[in-house]
């Protein structure tokens, strides 16, 4: 068991020490003398104030709890660094259990055919949700499935839908889920409606799966990851999310219309929102749209696959 210089955090890595030499030092040690070495600390405490050291102490302690950010954090250190400072930016914080921002480890395979174990920033489906409400432009945002006989018209131009809701929930529990549809109104009054089928969803599933098998997020819960997917693809091609809270003033609510009217192209709507490309780059083994785990069924996968269950 090793010991950091203030006493924060421990860890039993002893399989580690094996491997790699440098583990001889704790994480945290490492960690700290890292971002030191980089001059990351300050812009750590920039954005983070005084919770700095129990951020900080969480991304260690999530390093320390998972097999392969550990072996990220020795392959790649700076990757996991850079991950972490991107959450800082955001303010979201980075336990798995809470499902706004993961740090992901995944393989990179290497020109010389080698496999690198780094790790990248994902934001996640209760992250987009919260930066989106810290614009302060929206009013409403919300995305319900729709049961059979619900929908009654769809005009994919317009993007007028209408429905029929059953009002008896136990009886609406009993019909089959149709589609999804994602729905947002902003302060002064802009709406913006998408609709997906199931067949849309299960082909949108189908395309961005790696091997053969439909990965664990979506087997243990379609219904879930279809929400996600639709409220994904509402807020982050059509809507607008902010890393600051802000009030609804009038230039950002124009923006957020403009993108809805598709007045933007997608440089555009990067620039508008607070939100870079590079945050939203996934590995190659990283549904895009909703963060999913993609499974090829190699032990590496699986590994890797529980380190995100349910993005």
């Amino acid at each position: 068991m090793a010991t950091t210089k203030g006493g924060i955090i421990k860890t039993q890595v002893k399989a580690a020490t094996v491997q790699h030499p440098v583990a001889q030092k704790s994480v945290a040690a490492i960690f700290n003398d890292l971002i030191d070495r980089e001059g990351m600390q300050k812009r750590f405490h920039e954005l983070l104030g005084k919770r700095t050291p129990q951020f900080l102490s969480a991304v260690v302690s999530l390093i320390n709890s998972n097999s392969s950010l550990l072996q990220a954090f020795h392959d790649s250190p700076m990757t996991i660094i850079q991950a972490a400072l991107k959450a800082a930016t955001f303010d979201l914080p980075i336990d798995p259990n809470l499902g706004y921002a993961y740090i992901v480890p995944f393989r990179n395979k290497k020109e010389d055919g080698s496999y690198k174990m780094e790790a990248t920033f994902i934001i996640g489906y209760k992250g987009m949700n919260q930066l989106a409400l810290r614009s302060g432009v929206y009013k409403k945002i919300n995305v319900v499935d729709i049961r059979e006989g619900e929908l009654k018209s769809y005009d994919r131009l317009t993007q007028e839908i209408k429905l029929e809701f059953v009002e008896d929930d136990d009886e609406r529990e009993k019909l089959p889920i149709v589609g999804w549809c994602g729905y947002y109104q902003l302060m002064n009054g802009m709406e913006k409606t998408i609709y997906m089928t199931r067949k849309q969803i299960e082909q949108h599933e189908q395309r961005y799966r790696k091997g053969k098998y439909m990965g664990k997020g979506w087997r243990d819960d379609f219904d879930n990851m279809s929400m996600k997917t639709v409220y994904r693809r509402l807020i982050g091609k059509w809507g607008v999310m902010s890393i600051d809270y802000q009030s609804a003033s009038p230039s950002l609510i124009a923006t957020a219309e403009a993108i809805a009217k598709g007045e933007f192209d997608d440089e555009d709507t990067d620039r508008f929102n607070d939100i870079d490309n590079d945050a939203v780059t996934v590995p190659g083994n990283v549904d895009a749209e909703t963060g999913e785990i993609k499974e090829d069924h190699t032990e590496d996968d699986r590994i890797l696959e529980e380190s995100i269950k349910d993005v």
